[in-house]
């Protein structure tokens, strides 16, 4: 059995945002299933490595390529990890200095995976208080207005 370390939780989170799958498959089972909170378009279970690559290359085309994940602490216990995680992008068509939840994502949450023979094999998200709110308002293909975006 693999030791799940901090180092290694790094090493998933690199490869998955580097999109490029051979590094991700490494790290990532190739039946991962990850669940994506929210009411929104990418809310729900995502099947499969190139499913999790498909969501994470949507996070980073609407934040204009800059998606960021800043892990706080990492709890392990045998095969499962939990992450807490800070989360903060803003969208690339945003006003400059616009604060609207519509435009800048800014969230706390938590990442839990469970791992098998040194891969992740499920994960689930989810986020603290407003940024449950913030994290589907960023989504939402309105402006803070309610006049549609054009992405």
């Amino acid at each position: 059995m693999t030791a799940i370390t901090p180092e290694l939780i790094e090493k998933a989170y690199v490869a998955l945002v580097s999109l490029d799958r051979e590094e991700a498959a490494k790290y990532w089972s190739e039946d991962v299933r990850f669940s994506v909170p929210g009411r929104h378009a990418q809310a729900g279970w995502h099947v499969g490595l190139d499913e999790l690559l498909a969501f994470r290359r949507a996070l980073t085309d609407t934040a204009g390529g800059k998606f960021e994940v800043e892990m706080v602490t990492s709890m392990i216990d045998g095969n499962e990890c939990m992450d807490v995680v800070k989360v903060h992008a803003v969208r690339p068509d945003a006003p400059e200095g616009s604060t609207s939840p519509f435009d800048v994502l800014d969230a706390l949450g938590v990442q839990v995976f469970r791992w098998e023979d040194g891969l992740i094999v499920e994960g689930r998200a989810g986020f603290f208080g407003d940024g449950a709110t913030n994290y589907d308002q960023w989504w939402s293909p309105l402006a803070a207005d309610g006049t549609r975006r054009g992405r």
